[in-house]
């Protein structure tokens, strides 16, 4: 345990499995109160099982993100359990098996399921818990993006204007909310393997797998990463960063499309992770 978030109460939406869950037993270990929230009962229950274990605090509130009643009562949960809220992570995403497509294929209740879920729970998780963290006199907030908000995509249109609203909307929040002490931030997340879905079979595959770690400078990153730039934001020592978009992608987002013939510095060793002998 390590006192980095101390004192606070983080509600994580989306937190059963992947990097939710890697989130709430991060932020559990620098000694927060963590409110993990999914619709997945037995999962859930499992997390807040493992954290408690260990030493830590949590609670689980079986939460469909579509709902807003549900989201609201959970943030109402996490108060009644613990006398107050401090920190919302906005990191719930439909991620496997959305139904996307470019814009001029994808089909309009497609559409509408992906908005409904991807950006109407931002918008009811943002609505309920930024009120409470008021109520609780300030904390921070943490909104989940992803390079597709960043970056041009062959698909996936309706997960990236997705993506792009929440990036646009996190300097806004941020410049309304710090009347009330409350920090908004917002992470741009690369590619990491959760050892799960779809990502785990395209990692795996020898072709596919080797052009895609290719984007991120010779590997992809590990949940704990993204947790632990999640925990810091959230906690006293980012106490003056406020409306930032952070990439935490290992430079995926910078990187250029195209790939060109490179040399190797005069005098200098070469690279041990020279990812550029695959291209």
């Amino acid at each position: 345990m390590t006192a980095l978030l101390e004192g606070q109460v983080i509600l994580i939406t989306g937190s059963t499995a992947g990097l939710g869950a890697t989130m709430a037993e991060t932020f559990a270990r620098h000694s927060a109160a963590v409110v993990i929230t999914g619709r997945r009962l037995e999962r859930g229950q499992e997390v807040e099982r493992r954290i408690e274990s260990a030493g830590g605090r949590a609670l689980f509130v079986q939460m469909d993100m579509c709902s807003e009643d549900q989201v609201a009562a959970a943030v109402a949960a996490a108060v009644a359990k613990f006398g107050k809220l401090t920190g919302l992570v906005n990191n719930a995403a439909w991620i496997q098996g959305r139904p996307d497509a470019p814009i001029t294929e994808i089909d309009t209740q497609a559409w509408r399921a992906m908005l409904a879920s991807d950006l109407d729970g931002f918008f009811f998780a943002s609505k309920h818990a930024i009120r409470a963290i008021a109520i609780a006199g300030g904390g921070s907030v943490v909104n989940m993006s992803s390079a597709a908000g960043v970056r041009g995509q062959l698909s996936g249109h309706a997960y990236t204007a997705c993506k792009g609203a929440i990036q646009s909307l996190t300097p806004a929040m941020a410049a309304y909310y710090s009347r009330y002490n409350i920090r908004v931030n917002c992470l741009v997340a690369g590619t990491f393997d959760t050892g799960e879905g779809r990502l785990r079979e395209l990692l795996t595959d020898p072709v596919v797998g080797t052009k895609l770690r290719q984007h991120y400078l010779g590997r992809v990153g590990e949940p704990r990463e993204l947790a632990d730039a999640t925990a810091f934001l959230l906690s006293p020592a980012a106490s003056f960063i406020n409306g930032i978009l952070l990439p935490v992608d290992n430079g995926a987002t910078s990187k250029s499309h195209s790939l060109s013939p490179v040399v190797n510095m005069a005098g200098v060793p070469d690279p041990a992770n020279d990812w550029t002998r695959a291209c």
